[in-house]
């Protein structure tokens, strides 16, 4: 194959930012032809986003998992998810976009941190919220005043907008059911932003340490820890959190790239290829091959 796929894209925040670089309030329709050149084929976000579909309808694929979203939804997406976004017909809605620094603002990233790892962070790819009439209003109103704050910006400004995103997560989380944001415990807080920073250092070395004993020593705890942290925070264990990343990855380079299932093992950091392929069919009862075939055809 002559023209072939190989890389997915990373967009940067700035691409879209119009004022601050960290964060990004703007209908779609104002985002310009650059946002919408993006869409139709994957790529990844360095920031976290927050899609509202008012009108129209669309086909999302996140990472592999595709989504027919159509009006008042709300999808999540944290950094490095691959997405591709395919319009059926003229959208209208918001995308609200942020930098990993601009979440830990002041001393509120601790609350921010559980309500980030639900909503951002889950078994389920991403979060994929429907509103109703009611509650339409009031994501209505937060929008119009982050997009005021961000258009004026009147002093302290972005303490406005961080309190704004921070109501908007915590309507979303309340929608969505969110376990996690009261949480009893004494440590909860810690916990949480321990378990953030666990997902952090995975993002960041999932192609060089696959062991929990590994990121426990970076966190300075103790490996039993870090496992009970994560069950206790998400359902799965520190170990299946890593293993999860790697399965993940390898399904996002066979979805959306041509790469054989040899160098797909070398870019996660796989020496032995034979052993990525065993490992990837323990996990997903598929080999690469058979995965491949299967979302190609699904398509």
């Amino acid at each position: 194959m002559s023209d072939k796929r190989a890389h997915i894209e990373i967009v940067p925040l700035p691409r879209y930012a119009q004022t601050d670089p960290k964060f990004v309030v703007s209908g779609l329709c104002e985002l310009g032809d650059g946002f919408f050149a993006s869409n139709g084929v994957p790529h990844r976000h360095d920031f976290y986003t927050i899609y509202w579909i008012k009108k129209g309808q669309l086909t999302n694929t996140i990472d592999t998992v595709t989504h027919a979203v159509k009006k008042n939804t709300l999808f999540f997406l944290a950094p490095g998810q691959v997405h591709k976004m395919e319009f059926s017909e003229k959208i209208e809605g918001y995308m609200i976009a942020f930098q990993d620094a601009f979440m830990c603002l002041k001393d509120q990233a601790a609350s921010l941190m559980g309500i980030n790892s639900s909503l951002f962070f889950n078994n389920q790819f991403s979060s994929v919220i429907t509103l109703t009439a009611e509650q339409e209003k009031d994501f209505e109103m937060v929008v119009h005043m982050m997009m005021k704050e961000v258009n004026e910006q009147a002093a302290d400004y972005e303490t406005a907008f961080h309190g704004l995103l921070r109501y908007f997560l915590v309507l979303a989380s309340r929608i969505k059911g969110s376990s996690m944001l009261v949480a009893p415990e004494q440590h909860a807080g810690h916990n949480s932003s321990l378990f953030l920073q666990f997902k952090n250092l995975i993002e960041e070395k999932y192609t060089t340490l696959k062991n929990v004993s590994d990121y426990a020593g970076i966190l300075h705890i103790k490996p039993v820890l870090l496992n009970e942290i994560s069950k206790q925070l998400s359902g799965i264990t520190a170990g299946e959190h890593i293993r999860n990343r790697v399965i993940l990855e390898a399904q996002r380079y066979l979805y959306n790239t041509d790469l054989s299932a040899k160098e797909i093992a070398y870019k996660l950091g796989f020496d032995d290829p034979h052993y990525f392929s065993r490992f990837f069919k323990k996990y997903t009862n598929q080999t690469p091959s058979e995965f491949k075939d299967a979302s190609r055809a699904s398509v």
